[in-house]
């Protein structure tokens, strides 16, 4: 936690982002996607946080070969259809598609994070990277909790905050 406070570190531009981050002592920057390899490389920024796969792709390894395994996010990848379209099938279809989604989102979070954890030891393997152990996690849950459920009322989203929490 020590290393954390005041890191200057890209963000996305979503303001929980910042918020979040801001809740956990780091100094957040809102950089776009494209440019944290160069950031880094030039010192605009000391740090950026991202999957391993983002990693892999964009080599940003080569620039910040030192990665803190926070497991600070759960990467949401939602499946979305048109409520309109969706009211117009027969039941039967749309419960096929509300079991389909249910399934789809349980594989791929399964593949994606079993993909990173494959990546992230191939690539210390390779010598691209060295992963280090972060076991302050439910410290960086408490200081970002408050934030989360300030968000989630701004934006009338209590009950969707609650459900996430629950899910272990």
């Amino acid at each position: 936690m020590a290393e954390l406070k005041g890191l200057n570190i890209r963000v996305m531009g979503a303001p929980i982002q910042t918020r979040i981050f801001q809740a956990i002592t780091t100094s957040p920057t809102v950089i776009a996607y494209n440019e944290i390899y160069n950031a880094i490389q030039t010192g605009v920024i000391d740090a950026a946080e991202n999957e391993a796969a983002g990693i892999q792709q964009m080599k940003f390894y080569e620039v910040g070969p030192e990665i803190s395994l926070t497991q600070h996010a759960i990467t949401v990848r939602p499946v979305c259809f048109s409520g309109k379209t969706f009211r117009r099938l027969p039941e039967d279809l749309q419960a096929a598609i509300v079991k389909a989604g249910n399934e789809a989102g349980a594989y791929g979070r399964h593949i994606e994070s079993t993909e990173d954890a494959v990546k992230l030891a191939q690539m210390e393997s390779e010598g691209k990277l060295r992963t280090h152990v972060f076991a302050q996690r439910n410290t960086l849950q408490q200081l970002a909790a408050p934030v989360k459920i300030a968000y989630a009322s701004e934006i009338g989203a209590e009950q969707v905050l609650k459900r996430i929490e629950a899910i272990r």
